[in-house]
Parts: C-alpha cells; sequence; structure tokens
C-alpha cells in the first residue's frame, strides 16, 4: 500500500505536487487557528509549582579529636556542629554540660557525633568511683567485729563515727563525725546480705576489717588524725533518725584507780552498797546540875538549891567599839551571906556531931 502511493506520487507532475502542498498547507493552518480560537473561551489555569521546604537543622556535640575509653570528657576535647536534623541519631548529645567529666565507653573518634549510647550514662557504669559524690573523696579506715558494728552496716547505710581516746587512768569519747555515707565493707560496695553456707542471706557481714567513707578533704584530714590518737568506732544510724545531727558531745570516765579518786576515796568514807545507814543519834542536851548549899542551924540541916543565873554580857554602844574592860563580879543569889555558928563545946547528947 505504501509503495503504491510512493508511486502515486512519483507520477505526479511538479505543478500537482505544488497544488497538494498547498492544499496541505491551507488545512493545516486552518487546524492550528481553529485550535487556538476555541483555546481563548476557556480559562488557562497555572498550577502553583511546590516550594522546596527549608531544611530544618539540629546542633550536636562531635569529639574534636580521638577520646579513648575511660577518659573522662572535657570540652576542649568537643566542638558543637550544625547537621540536618533528619540525619541526626537517636540519642545525640546536644549541650556541653551533659556530657562534662563524664567517662567514655568506647572509643570516639574525631568528627563522631557523641550519643548516650557511646558515654557512661548511669553512674553503676563507671565502677567504683561512680559512687562518691562529686565533692568527697574516698578514705578507708581499720576496723574489727566491735568498732564495725558486729557487720551489720552495709554499703550505703549512715554511720556517725566516735573517737575513744584512752589516758593512764581515764577515757574519753566524743562525737567525731555525723552522718557519714558507708561506700563499702571490706571490698564489698554492692550492699547486698552475704550469702550463707546453706543459701540463706546472713544478716551481716562476717570478720569486717575495713571500712571505707565518702567524706569532703577536710573531715578526711580529720579521720585520719583522729586513728593516729585514738580508736575509731562506727555508730550504726537508724533508716528513719529523727534528726540527722545531733549536739557535739563528750564523755569522760576516770578509773577507780586515778589519784584523784584515790583522794576523794580517802577523804569520803565508803559505804558499802546494800549497808544498812545509821543515822547518828540525836544529842538530848543535859541541864547542868543545881549547885546545892548545905546551911547548918543549930541541930537542923538545911540545903539551898535556887540556881544560878549568868551574869549577862554587857552590849556594845551604838555606834562605836566594844570595850575590853572587865566585867563587874556580881554574886549568886543562891548564896547566903553569913558565917556558919561554931560548934557548942558541949554538945547535947543523942546528937550527932557533924563537922562544918
Amino acid at each position: 500500500m505504501l509503495q503504491k502511493i510512493i508511486n502515486r506520487f512519483q507520477s505526479l507532475r511538479p505543478r500537482q505536487l505544488l497544488i497538494l502542498a498547498a492544499v496541505a498547507a491551507a488545512l493545516m493552518f486552518a487546524t492550528i487557528f481553529i485550535g487556538l480560537k476555541s483555546m481563548a473561551h476557556e480559562p488557562i489555569v497555572i498550577e502553583p509549582v511546590e516550594q522546596p521546604k527549608p531544611i530544618e537543622m539540629a546542633s550536636v556535640v562531635v569529639a574534636k579529636t580521638t577520646i579513648h575509653p575511660r577518659t573522662r570528657i572535657q570540652e576542649s576535647m568537643l566542638q558543637m556542629k550544625e547537621m540536618p536534623a533528619d540525619i541526626v541519631p537517636e540519642g545525640a548529645i546536644k549541650n556541653f554540660d551533659d556530657v562534662k567529666n563524664t567517662q567514655i565507653k568506647v572509643t570516639i573518634f574525631a568528627g563522631d557525633i557523641l550519643t548516650i549510647q557511646k558515654v557512661f550514662a548511669e553512674s553503676d557504669d563507671e565502677g567504683f568511683t561512680g559512687s562518691i559524690p562529686a565533692d568527697c573523696r574516698a578514705v578507708s579506715i581499720n576496723v574489727n567485729d566491735v568498732t564495725g558494728v558486729a557487720g551489720f552496716a552495709k554499703p550505703g547505710d549512715r554511720v556517725d563515727l566516735l573517737l575513744v581516746e584512752s589516758g593512764k587512768y581515764s577515757a574519753t569519747t566524743n562525737i567525731l563525725l555525723q552522718n557519714v555515707p558507708l561506700l563499702s565493707i571490706n571490698q564489698d560496695t554492692t550492699g547486698s546480705a552475704p550469702i550463707g553456707e546453706n543459701g540463706v542471706p546472713k544478716a551481716a557481714i562476717s570478720n569486717p576489717s575495713i571500712a571505707t567513707f565518702a567524706l569532703p578533704p577536710e573531715d578526711i584530714l580529720k579521720l585520719i588524725s583522729a586513728t593516729k590518737i585514738g580508736e575509731i568506732y562506727m555508730s550504726l544510724r537508724p533508716s528513719k533518725p529523727q534528726s540527722n545531727y545531733v549536739e557535739a558531745m563528750e564523755y569522760t570516765l576516770e578509773s577507780v584507780n586515778s589519784p584523784r579518786a584515790e583522794a576523794v576515796r580517802e577523804t569520803v568514807p565508803v559505804i558499802p552498797s546494800g549497808a544498812p545507814v545509821t543515822q547518828p543519834t540525836p544529842q538530848i542536851p543535859v541541864e547542868p546540875p543545881t549547885p546545892k548549899i548545905e546551911i547548918i542551924a543549930g541541930d537542923k540541916i538545911v540545903q539551898d538549891s535556887t540556881p544560878t543565873t549568868p551574869a549577862a554580857k554587857p552590849k556594845a554602844a551604838q555606834g562605836g567599839p566594844t570595850t575590853n574592860q572587865p566585867l563587874p563580879i556580881i554574886p549568886s543569889r543562891g548564896v547566903v551571906d553569913f558565917a556558919p555558928p561554931s560548934a557548942p563545946q558541949n554538945p547535947p547528947a543523942n546528937l550527932p556531931v557533924i563537922n562544918p
């Protein structure tokens, strides 16, 4: 079919080809004109072109240099970097303060983003040093079954530390430190009850020998100095004490063999315990006997028992000193001033002779 059309065009004369081309051009022009005219009556809708959304950026902390494990992060090792938020990994660190002085868990290379998974998020992951408060230091002292509360004090408890100073004849105890956190006993830092041979948890730690505390540096100096002058006792605090601190107090006990006790024992009579205490017998005032005077009057003997009255002391003159003059002699009113009669020369018969 196509070959016939080609042969037909080849058989046409040049004039016929020109006429055919003019007709085809007219048809094409008419078609274009009609199409443009029809489009002029319809509104032209221009669809808006969607603008690209702005890229949201986020600031993250990246390593400036390679940081090795168990290295404490310093601000000089890090830098901030802006990057699209959609490519920021989960748990990325966005602030220096969140990781300052934190130990690195794994190696972080320069340019890596710091994440929580790469640093120690929990203090337990840092080992024993993670349990020490930031403002304290760990210090250890020797204890035994008695000074260590028989092993009942466990890591995590709080204790008071008592200092006992022993002298030659006395012992003094005072409260050295109060409310001290106990980090470990021996090398146990878990605080869990030890397991016995039968699998039952024990109530206390066996043979406590070393106690480790968390104390500020100034209290560490105080504790170490105290261990050189006396013995340290631990006093276990209750889980819910009435108060965190008590008033500082001190108690001294002297030996019965001290020189002071010997001196007191010599001056104060010792009453044995349980012996009845005898009360002193009250002294009843005894009046002195009234002087008696025998008077012989003829054949009769008369006794005069009139009590004598002591002479009154003269009062001191008002406003002046007393005088040292001798007191006047006042005779007793019971004395009769007469001379006894002389005995008769020839006494009557049957009368006794009384010599004066």
